[in-house]
């Protein structure tokens, strides 16, 4: 039996294969924001629908909403260095500074999540 999970997964890649088709079509920054929203459906997607129906089965609903606004953060500022990334700041590149922000997000990230699954496992 295929759980909840997989399927809302397999929904939210249709979706951004979706979007992703649609970003062919048209010209400007159209593509770079479908495309932006494509792997922001494809990553968080199914988090967002079942934190947005409380399911924390597998997963808290708080786990999800934080993961979900990492992928945010991390698609916004990818694009954000491809729509400006010769743009610089100080003498460096904002893509370069994106990027160590993003890094640095994700170390913060892993670390939260490291010290949260430690105290879930103290308090069972």
């Amino acid at each position: 039996m295929v759980s909840r999970d997989t399927t809302v997964q397999i929904t939210a890649v249709l979706v951004a294969m979706l979007l992703a088709g649609l970003s062919q079509q048209f010209g400007g920054t159209t593509p770079l924001l479908l495309g932006a929203g494509a792997y922001i459906v494809v990553f968080a997607g199914s988090h967002v629908y079942l934190a947005l129906r409380g399911d924390g089965e597998a997963v808290p609903t708080s786990a999800r909403w934080r993961f979900t606004a990492l992928v945010v953060v991390a698609v916004t500022a990818v694009a954000l260095g491809f729509a400006y990334g010769t743009a610089t700041v100080a003498g460096t590149s904002l893509s370069t500074l994106l990027g160590l922000g993003v890094a640095a997000l994700f170390v913060a990230y892993w670390l939260y999540e490291a010290r949260d699954g430690y105290r879930a496992s103290r308090q069972a």
